[in-house]
């Protein structure tokens, strides 16, 4: 009995003992777990990235952790920080999530590809996780008065977009900002994530791990994932999920992008600049398609009233998906609707072959 008393406490001491060393080495030595900057205020908040940050960033559990640089502007870029030369044309970049590429290294998200293919311009990245069109222009509003001059702007309309333009993201004339309506949430998760990051990283990698091997043994279909954001493309307007849907809340969204979309357009042509606008599709739009809702029509009738230039990779994607039995694992990553690194590459060919004419 004593024995086993005795064993049991070397290995709470050894528990203790691996999670004072993680503690420590995640308030000491590992200090920064992401290169974000939050702005807090009464009625919500703003965030864009800290400037000339370098860290490491996973985006959730089933991701893997990646590089996270930013530049002098505040802006992600890759490893090697390249000055901008100021006889080289400008292009300006404008997404969320996607665009930004969780759970890719810069050079092998769309924004890192097109950037390499297309060394004659300077590229600026203003993508930032689940940013949409109301800071898309208050942040090309920020650059132009700062005295840079697009001659190309990409924007990449994210189907939460919709949603974030409905309730998430409104403009404050007071701060003139746009905020995110919502307190700052604190719970366990966050606690374990700042303070054992050691234990955290190593579990979230073992997880990650077993997902790529349990998913070689499954049927792709059945891990197509839906979401609450992506499900109007196939969900009529009045079964979507009312938790999260309110009365007009879908077309207060479409309406939304419309007018940001057109001051977009506006600011573009004053500065004799280019604007095209980009839809892609989520896993769950190619698996279930777009006979509720066709996201390919929505943005090519923004373009028709705002004179920008449609990309539409859609129909690119579902000619894949039809070659390609397994094109869930290998244009996304597992269970989750983000490109991964052949998406990414598939996406930044379709934008090239527009924008390099």
């Amino acid at each position: 009995m004593k024995t086993k008393i005795f064993h049991s406490l070397n290995i709470f001491l050894i528990i203790i003992f691996i999670l004072l060393i993680d503690f420590t080495f995640s308030k000491i030595i590992y200090k920064k777990d992401h290169c974000f900057n939050f702005q807090y205020f009464e009625n919500g908040h703003y965030y864009d990235l800290r400037k000339n940050c370098n860290s490491k960033y996973r985006f959730k559990s089933g991701f893997p952790t990646v590089n996270f640089n930013t530049d002098n502007l505040g802006l992600r870029v890759g490893d090697q920080i390249k000055i901008k030369d100021k006889s080289k044309k400008n292009i300006f970049i404008f997404g969320d999530s996607f665009t930004f590429g969780v759970g890719l290294e810069y050079e092998n998200t769309y924004a890192g590809i097109l950037e390499k293919k297309m060394p004659e311009y300077n590229f600026y990245n203003f993508a930032v996780g689940s940013y949409s069109p109301t800071v898309h222009f208050h942040r090309l509003k920020q650059a132009i008065n700062s005295g840079l001059t697009p001659d190309k702007i990409i924007l990449f309309l994210d189907l939460t977009d919709v949603i974030d333009e409905s309730k998430r993201w409104i403009f404050d004339k007071n701060l003139n900002l746009p905020i995110r309506p919502e307190n700052r949430i604190k719970n366990k998760k966050k606690f374990y994530k700042e303070n054992f990051k050691l234990t955290y990283d190593l579990i979230n990698t073992m997880r990650y791990g077993l997902r790529v091997i349990k998913d070689k043994f499954k049927d792709q279909k059945l891990t197509i994932k839906t979401s609450i954001q992506g499900q109007f493309t196939y969900t009529k307007t009045e079964d979507l999920d009312k938790r999260f849907w309110k009365k007009n809340d879908f077309e207060r969204g479409l309406n939304k992008i419309n007018s940001n979309i057109n001051k977009i357009s506006k600011l573009a042509k004053r500065n004799n600049a280019k604007f095209y606008l980009t839809v892609y599709p989520w896993a769950e739009t190619l698996f279930y398609g777009q006979k509720s809702y066709n996201w390919s029509n929505f943005a090519n009738q923004i373009c028709d009233i705002n004179d920008c230039i449609t990309i539409d990779a859609i129909p690119l994607f579902q000619k894949y998906a039809l070659q390609n039995e397994n094109w869930h694992s290998k244009l996304y990553f597992i269970g989750d609707e983000h490109f991964n690194k052949q998406g990414a590459k598939l996406l930044a060919n379709t934008v090239l072959q527009k924008i390099s004419k």
